[in-house]
C-alpha cells in the first residue's frame, strides 16, 4: 500500500472517527474469512530524522502568486501543520494472502487491500495499492519473512498519530465482529530461573518434566519442573474438559520417555487407553497394566499382606480409613472399634485376607481358633472377655455393619479374585525401586464406584507402604517415584496426609488433580494446600475462586481464574525447592506420534503379574 499523495498530507487519524473503530473495516474483512485462507498484513517502520518536519514546515510557509499578482498561501498548511507536530516514521505496509484457489486469493486480497479506504482523508491523502510484477511478489514474501527493508517506500512517511489509527489493540467498539481472539487473564512474567530446554545438555534434559509453554523473555518457550521439585508433591484444579488429563497424559509420556517409574490411577479409563498409545519399545517390560474389569485373568493384591512385624498396625489403620471414606456417613466408634480388632486379629493368621473378616464375625469355630494364635493380650481380653459376653442382640447390632460394608466387597467377583490371594502377584516395593510403570485402569463405567474407590485407595495405601519400606536405603539410592491420581477426591483418604507430609523423603512424590475444592476431605485439604510446592489451576467454579486467588496472592484476581481458556493455566512453580510467584501458561498438547507397543505390553504385563481366573 502507499501514499496517493505527497508524505506531508495526512490521512485520517483516530480523531476523524467519532463511532467506530477506525480498524473494524480491517477486521471486518478478516472475520469473514474461510478456513483456507491467509492473510498478513506487515507494517515495518524505520524512524526517521527531523527533517521532514522542517520540510513541511517550508511548504506551510510557501507562498506563490496567481495570474493577477495576488499572494497565495498554501491551502493545504492546516492539515500538514497537524502532521508535522508528531514524530514521523518511514513506513511500509504490505499484504500477501492465499488460499485454495487462485480466484479466492485474488478476491480475498482486493477486499483487504479495500478495507484500507475508510482512511482516505478527502482533505488530504489516502492509502491505494500499488501492484507488483509476477517476479517482484516471491521477494516480497521473503523481505516480509525477513522484515527487510526491501521494497520500503523511499519517501512515505507517518506520523504516530496515524499509525495508532492504523494498528492498535481492538477497543469494545469491536466486541460484535466475531473471530476475534480476546485475551482475558492478566499476563504476567515468569520465574526469571525458569526451567527450559535452551542451553541444557540431553542429561539435564531428562531430569525436567516439560508440561506448558509460555512467554519467556518475549517468546513462547517450552518449560517444565525439576526432578527435585516434584518431590513437593504437584497440585492440579480445575473443572472437567479444561486440560487436567492431557497434563497429567503429557507428564506421564515424558516420565516413560526418560525411563523413570510411576503409576497412574484412572477412575474413568481414558487417560489408561492414551498412555498405553505412547509406550516406547524400550518400555514394554517396564509396564504392570492392571485392568479389574479384565474377566480371564485377574492381578493378586492383598491388604493384609505384611513383610514386616512392624507394618501391621499401618496396614490396618489404612484398611479402616478406607472404609471410613467410603462409609463415613453411616461410620460410628463402635463400628470402627470392632473392626480394627478384627483386622489386627486376622492379620496375625497365616495366608490371612479381606475374606477371613466376614468369617472372623459369623463363625464362631473360626473365631477361636484365631483367638489362640493371638500374642496381644489386649486383642485377646477383648475377644474372650468382652465380645464373648455380648448378648445375641448387642453381637448382631455391632457386627451387622461391618458385614455389610466388608461383605459387599468380597462377595463382587471382581473384587474378591483380586484380594483373594494371600501372596499379592505384584511387589510394589520392587516396582518403585525398580522404575516400572503401573498403569490402573478403574473406569467406574465397569467396575462401580464403590468397586474403583476400594481398589484405588487400596492401591494408594500399599504404596504408601512400599515406600515407608525404603527407610532401610540410604536416601541417595532410593529412585524417584512418581504417583498420579486422577479425581484423587475418590481415593482421599488419610493416607494421602501421612504421604504429603512424610513421603517426600521416601522419594515417592505425588501429582494430585480434581475438580472442585470441596469435595476434598477438610485434613486432607490442609496436608494439600500445606506441603505442596506447585499449584496449577485450569478453569475453576465460583466457589473455588477466592481461595484459589488467596493462594496465587495479588498477581491473578477471582475474575482470571473464571476466565481461563481450555489448556490455560495459572501456575504456582517450585523451581530449586522454592516456590515462586504464579504466571500464566498453556498446557502442550499430547504428542503427534504414537507407538504400536499397546498390545505386545499389555500381553506381556499379563503373563508376569496376573494368573487365569478359574
Amino acid at each position: 500500500m502507499k501514499l496517493s499523495a505527497g508524505y506531508l498530507y495526512p490521512i485520517k487519524s483516530f480523531k476523524d472517527f467519532k463511532d467506530v473503530d477506525p480498524i473494524s473495516s480491517l477486521l471486518s474483512v478478516l472475520s469473514k474469512t474461510q478456513p483456507n485462507d491467509r492473510a498478513v498484513i506487515q507494517y515495518l517502520l524505520v524512524p526517521v530524522s527531523s527533517s521532514w518536519q522542517k520540510a513541511g514546515n517550508r511548504a506551510i510557509h510557501h507562498k506563490d502568486k496567481d495570474s493577477t499578482g495576488a499572494v497565495q498561501t498554501n491551502p493545504y498548511a492546516k492539515v500538514i501543520a497537524e502532521k508535522i507536530q508528531y514524530n514521523g516514521f518511514k513506513t511500509a505496509i504490505r499484504i500477501a494472502v492465499n488460499s485454495a484457489t487462485k480466484e479466492r486469493s485474488d478476491t480475498l486480497f482486493y477486499q483487504v487491500a479495500s478495507s484500507f479506504s475508510s482512511f482516505s482523508n478527502p482533505s488530504g491523502n489516502s492509502l491505494v495499492f500499488k501492484r507488483l510484477y509476477l517476479w517482484q511478489r516471491e521477494r516480497l514474501l521473503n523481505s516480509m519473512m525477513k522484515r527487510s527493508k526491501r521494497f520500503m517506500p523511499r519517501s512515505q512517511i507517518l506520523n504516530v498519530e496515524e499509525l495508532a489509527t492504523l494498528f492498535h489493540f481492538p477497543t469494545l467498539k469491536l466486541s460484535t465482529i466475531p473471530s476475534i481472539s480476546w485475551h482475558k487473564v492478566i499476563l504476567s512474567e515468569p520465574p526469571e530461573n525458569l526451567p527450559i530446554a535452551e542451553g541444557l545438555s540431553d542429561e539435564e534434559k531428562e531430569d525436567i518434566n516439560f508440561f506448558a509453554s509460555t512467554e519467556f523473555k518475549n517468546k513462547p518457550t517450552i518449560f517444565g519442573i525439576k526432578g527435585k521439585d516434584r518431590r513437593k508433591h504437584i497440585y492440579i484444579i480445575g473443572k472437567t474438559g479444561t486440560g487436567k488429563s492431557t497434563l497429567i497424559a503429557n507428564m506421564a509420556i515424558n516420565d516413560m520417555r526418560n525411563r523413570k517409574g510411576f503409576c497412574v490411577i484412572d477412575p474413568h479409563g481414558d487417560l489408561c487407553e492414551v498412555l498405553l498409545d505412547y509406550i516406547p519399545s524400550y518400555r514394554v517390560n517396564d509396564i504392570v497394566y492392571l485392568d479389574p474389569s479384565n474377566q480371564e485373568r485377574a492381578f493378586g493384591i492383598n491388604p493384609l499382606e505384611v513383610n514386616e512385624a512392624h507394618q501391621r498396625e499401618l496396614v490396618v489403620s489404612g484398611i479402616v480409613a478406607i472404609f471410613n471414606k467410603l462409609y463415613g456417613h453411616s461410620w460410628g466408634p463402635r463400628l470402627e472399634y470392632i473392626l480394627r480388632n478384627t483386622l489386627m486379629s486376622v492379620i496375625d493368621m497365616p495366608d490371612a485376607t479381606l475374606l477371613m473378616v466376614p468369617e472372623m464375625l459369623a463363625n464362631e469355630s473360626f473365631r477361636n481358633k484365631v483367638v489362640e494364635r493371638l500374642n496381644d493380650e489386649i486383642l485377646k481380653s477383648f475377644w474372650v472377655n468382652e465380645f464373648a459376653n455380648y448378648t445375641d442382640r448387642l453381637k448382631a447390632e455391632s457386627i451387622s455393619p461391618i458385614q455389610n460394608k466388608v461383605g459387599q466387597f468380597v462377595s463382587s467377583t471382581v473384587i474378591r479374585n483380586i484380594i483373594k490371594h494371600p501372596k499379592s502377584t505384584i511387589d510394589l516395593q520392587k516396582i518403585m525401586d525398580e522404575g516400572k510403570i503401573i498403569i490402573l485402569n478403574l473406569s467406574q463405567g465397569k467396575l462401580g464406584e464403590d468397586n474403583a474407590a476400594l481398589l484405588g485407595a487400596m492401591i494408594i495405601t500399599k504404596i504408601q507402604l512400599a515406600a515407608m519400606n525404603r527407610v532401610t536405603q540410604k536416601e541417595e539410592d532410593r529412585r524417584d517415584f512418581y504417583l498420579y491420581v486422577d479425581e484423587f477426591q475418590n481415593f482421599a483418604t488419610t493416607s494421602f496426609v501421612k504421604i504429603l507430609s512424610e513421603a517426600r523423603k521416601y522419594r515417592l512424590d505425588l501429582i494430585l488433580a480434581n475438580q472442585y475444592i470441596g469435595q476434598i476431605p477438610e485434613e486432607v485439604r490442609k496436608a494439600i494446600f500445606g506441603n505442596a510446592g506447585t499449584m496449577m489451576s485450569f478453569l475453576i467454579g465460583a466457589e473455588d475462586a477466592p481461595f484459589m486467588a488467596r493462594e496465587f496472592g495479588e498477581r491473578f484476581k477471582e475474575e482470571d481464574l473464571l476466565a481461563l481458556g481450555n489448556y490455560r493455566a495459572i501456575i504456582k512453580l517450585a523451581i530449586d525447592s522454592i516456590t515462586q510467584a504464579p504466571f500464566l501458561a498453556t498446557t502442550l498438547p499430547l504428542p503427534r506420534s504414537v507407538t504400536q507397543n499397546r498390545e505386545k505390553a499389555i500381553r506381556s504385563s499379563q503373563e508376569r503379574y496376573t494368573k487365569i481366573i478359574k
